[in-house]
């Protein structure tokens, strides 16, 4: 299968591309764009802008939101931090591959430096989610861990070299050892107690794409690669052909979107609490408990009093304690300047997590959650949810993708500014170069 996922992607084309496919692709980059530009303030997306600035000046790409420019693999490495440092960016069917931050970052940063037309940049994030997702799936499949061997990290070593070579437009040869390069030198990302402790790291996703898109530059210059976890060699002979791409499956149908600014383990449960709330007219202070059944890996996110952004992002108790609060879990509630305030933990003290056995016998590509809530005239109320909103199959509106795009460029490059990208992205393949939308991404701290 590596040599037919090369064949793939230098045969990618616009002309035989679904409609659907096409527009979820501009929507999948909108989103990874607001993701981006709206954390530009937390202090993991800080840290990476310090960290690009370090590794030698230069003027091949924007770090957004900074009016710094850098290498193609620094910015690649700043952009892919911010694009996931909210924790609000998109992901895959199993879990612990987030395309948005792994993908749509690096074709941003390289298709700047290439000059790239829209049309351009739209099938390199086509060619990063195929075979990035069926990447992801088959690490899955051969190591049985999806939050190790499967991790963004580990997967955008291979998903961004996907895109970079559909970007460099490499041959079928030389796209097939950016594939392999970037399947032998990508992170192998361990969570290191990440989702109990908080950390910065989020499954290497900075690594990941600074691996994939110097994996097609090494291969642009004559670097050859190796194996591939697609299944196959460099030297032709393929062996596990799974998930063939036939063009008849396109797994970016097959991803979701994010409504909270939350680890997904806990969007059902989020969203259980909301409509019990709703459906009962429940105000924060009515709530005497709440019991949240999960399964027993995400029934450890049980920490009462997060300590950093990250691990409030992975908290049970503190997201929704903001949903009790302000009915809401974004990145306004889920904040470090929030970490501290008194009545969101007063809410997230009423929070129990507790494994629970149905909920652990669903299908690992859901996240299902179970909710009771005790109120304190007495009531009990419970509601069960085997997917969140956002789902391939329950999906959020185009509206509410845009409201939440402007929700977090509009305070970031101003409004005029965000309707502008997000114009531009909606028509993204006909757009004469992504600097025309990159142009616009670099401007934030002169509105702030």
């Amino acid at each position: 299968m590596s040599r037919q996922a090369a064949e793939f992607i230098v045969d990618l084309d616009l002309a035989r591309l679904p409609q659907e496919v096409v527009r979820a692709a501009k929507l999948h980059i909108l989103d990874a764009i607001g993701c981006a530009v709206g954390a530009s303030r937390t202090t993991a997306a800080r840290a990476a802008v310090r960290f690009a600035e370090g590794l030698g000046r230069s003027n091949e790409a924007t770090v957004l939101l900074t009016g710094k420019r850098a290498s193609v693999p620094a910015a690649t490495f700043a952009n892919c931090v911010a694009a996931s440092a909210l924790d609000y960016e998109d992901g895959g069917m199993l879990g612990g591959f987030h395309p948005g931050s792994g993908v749509v970052a690096p074709a941003l940063t390289l298709g700047e430096r290439e000059d790239s037309p829209g049309r351009d940049v739209v099938l390199a994030v086509v060619a990063g989610y195929e075979v990035g997702l069926r990447h992801h799936l088959m690490a899955v499949l051969l190591a049985g861990d999806p939050w190790g061997a499967g991790a963004t990290g580990t997967m955008a070593g291979v998903g961004a070299a996907a895109a970079a070579a559909k970007l460099l437009k490499l041959d079928a040869t030389r796209t097939l050892n950016a594939l392999g390069i970037g399947s032998c030198t990508r992170p192998v990302a361990r969570d290191g107690g990440m989702p109990q402790f908080g950390s910065m790291v989020k499954e290497a996703i900075g690594w990941g794409g600074i691996t994939g898109v110097s994996a097609a530059l090494l291969a642009q210059k004559g670097y050859t690669g190796g194996f591939t976890t697609l299944g196959g060699r460099v030297d032709g002979r393929e062996e596990h052909p799974y998930y063939p791409l036939d063009g008849r499956d396109w797994f970016i149908l097959k991803t979701y979107f994010k409504a909270y600014s939350a680890c997904r383990f806990t969007h059902a449960a989020l969203d259980c609490v909301l409509q019990l709330k709703a459906q009962h007219s429940l105000k924060a202070d009515d709530v005497a408990r709440v019991v949240v059944g999960s399964t027993l890996r995400a029934s450890t996110l049980n920490t009462q009093r997060p300590a950093n952004l990250e691990q409030a992002q992975y908290s049970f108790p503190f997201v929704i304690g903001c949903a009790l609060l302000y009915g809401r879990a974004t990145p306004d509630e889920v904040a470090e300047e929030r970490l501290n305030e008194p009545a969101i933990l007063e809410q997230a003290a009423k929070v129990h997590v507790q494994t629970d056995p149905e909920v652990q016998s669903y299908d690992p590509r859901r996240h299902p959650a179970r909710v009771r809530i005790e109120t304190r005239s007495g009531q009990v109320l419970t509601t069960f949810k085997l997917t969140a909103t956002g789902d391939f199959d329950e999906p959020m509106s185009e509206e509410r993708l845009r409201a939440k795009f402007m929700a977090l460029a509009a305070p970031a490059i101003g409004e005029e500014n965000a309707r502008k990208v997000m114009s531009l992205v909606e028509n993204l393949e006909q757009v004469g170069s992504v600097r025309e939308v990159v142009g616009l991404l670099g401007v934030g701290a002169a509105v702030r």
